[in-house]
């Protein structure tokens, strides 16, 4: 017998939540939790909870569902559908370009939108972990370089020649040596596809940096060569664990 899928709600306000649950449950799915701030969520959420999480974008105690998402990536990386009434074309944009989020649905919403946007996540998550079982496999053989598209044919980068990547809107340049590649896809999505080189880490939703090239830090700012790069308050735990101070 095939399980259930599971999909934790996080989500502030009661009547939605509940009315999220019983739509939820109609459609044969698993509603293991339901949250109603990020924080809960933060501290109860572990691999394997959920399958999917639907959360609201603006949440009670002070977070919301944008740095939310973001810390759970930390935990298991679960995809979500982020609901929301908040027609702000950057917050938007946001919400999508910086999280797992794979779809977006407004308020009010119905149960058909929900449904629909459960099954579209199930097989765009399908689809990327494809993506990147095959992914892991070849980084797995080529572990210490990217090759780029360069015109008509392919440039070799050395992961250790990468200095760091900086989102320049709904693009990214790659800095390495004394020079720089633009890439017309996010931050996002090179993090991913650069996750098998360890030396690279996200320090900031605009930076993703070569740890190996920090030459200074200084309160909530790093700096690789003469580039003053911020540390994002959500990064910031995880470049501490890396770095050993006397």
């Amino acid at each position: 017998m095939l399980s259930k899928i599971k999909i934790v709600v996080v989500e502030d306000e009661i009547l939605i939540a509940e009315s999220l649950r019983m739509m939820l449950e109609n459609l044969g799915y698993e509603v293991p939790a339901i949250f109603n701030s990020g924080s809960e969520a933060i501290k109860n959420f572990r691999p394997g909870f959920a399958d999917i999480v639907i959360m609201d974008i603006e949440l009670a105690n002070n977070t919301n569902g944008i740095d939310t998402a973001i810390e759970l990536k930390k935990i298991c990386d679960p995809p979500i559908i982020f609901i929301t009434n908040n027609t702000d074309e950057r917050i938007r944009k946001k919400a999508i370009y910086e999280t797992s989020a794979l779809h977006y649905v407004t308020k009010p919403f119905t149960k058909l939108d929900i449904s629909i946007a459960i099954d579209l996540t199930l097989k765009l998550s399908g689809d990327k972990e494809t993506t990147s079982k095959n992914t892991s496999e070849f980084s797995h053989m080529m572990n210490d370089c990217i090759f780029v598209k360069d015109g008509s044919s392919f440039k070799k980068i050395m992961i250790s020649d990468i200095r760091f990547l900086k989102a320049e809107g709904s693009y990214c340049n790659l800095y390495y040596n004394d020079s720089n590649i633009l890439f017309s896809e996010n931050l996002s999505f090179l993090e991913g596809r650069l996750s098998f080189a360890k030396s690279l880490l996200r320090v900031h939703r605009s930076y993703i940096i070569n740890v190996n090239y920090i030459k200074k830090i200084q309160d909530n700012r790093l700096w690789v060569d003469d580039e003053e790069i911020p540390i994002g308050i959500t990064y910031k735990k995880e470049l501490g664990d890396l770095i050993r101070f006397i």
